[in-house]
């Protein structure tokens, strides 16, 4: 069944005018007709059936009894990285239940963006979440934040707060001895450069504590999702 988010909070009974955006993917991409079903998400992530009709609205005919999201909050706070490869961590890590990603640009970031593009971005980074939510049957959308600066990362702490760190792997330390179970957890990873000794101060002064995923080096987006994979797992095992 394919599925929709709105905007706004429903109910069985009500009728739904899709967007201009959704109407085209339903009925020109997809290729919907009426009578068909779909799953519908309200503003409050509420799950529900809906029927098309001829006109392209939906009605909302049944609330569905499904939640799909982890049992915690996980923040991910990842280093910008180059283009299709931060599309691919977008999408993959909304997949595997992060709630919120929050791009952060560093001394060795290599992407550095432009002020008047980031509104551009955003808009453009939210679709593709959106879009990855839809594919998974997700019922929350993540949360796609504006860029900070790492040394505002202490501002995403969690219950617990942990950084990837490279160097981590020689003295042990792995991200799944040291989770526990909870209600939130942020993870921070590097850009493609990594971070400096003076950052990694910085970030366990905010009260991250550092940890790895192994003894082998991760590209950025590699790390990041197995870390969100890892997270997920153990918490919601």
């Amino acid at each position: 069944m394919q599925q929709i988010f709105i905007q706004q909070k429903t109910h069985v009974g009500s009728v739904i005018e899709p967007d201009s955006q959704q109407r085209h993917h339903l009925q020109r991409v997809l290729r919907m007709k009426e009578g068909e079903t779909l799953r519908v998400i309200d503003a409050e992530g509420a799950v529900f059936c809906g029927v098309l009709d001829s006109a392209g609205q939906i009605l909302i005919t049944e609330l569905l009894d499904e939640d799909r999201e982890l049992p915690v909050t996980l923040t991910l706070v990842a280093g910008l990285i180059k283009g299709e490869r931060w599309d691919w961590l977008l999408q993959k890590c909304t997949e595997l239940g992060v709630s919120r990603i929050v791009p952060f640009q560093s001394s060795r970031t290599v992407v550095k963006l432009e002020l008047d593009k980031v509104d551009k971005k955003l808009e453009r980074w939210q679709k593709i979440v959106q879009e990855a939510s839809q594919q998974c049957k997700r019922t929350q959308r993540p949360q796609v934040c504006a860029p900070i600066e790492l040394a505002d990362a202490g501002a995403w702490r969690s219950e617990q707060n942990f950084v990837v760190y490279e160097d981590e792997a020689l003295h042990g330390g792995l991200l799944s001895a040291q989770l526990e179970k909870g209600r939130s957890v942020t993870l921070v990873i590097g850009p493609e450069g990594g971070f400096s000794p003076a950052e990694i101060e910085r970030l366990q002064a905010q009260g991250y504590r550092c940890c790895s995923l192994g003894k082998r080096i991760l590209r950025a987006e590699t790390a990041a999702v197995a870390a969100v994979c890892l997270a997920g797992a153990v918490l919601e095992g």
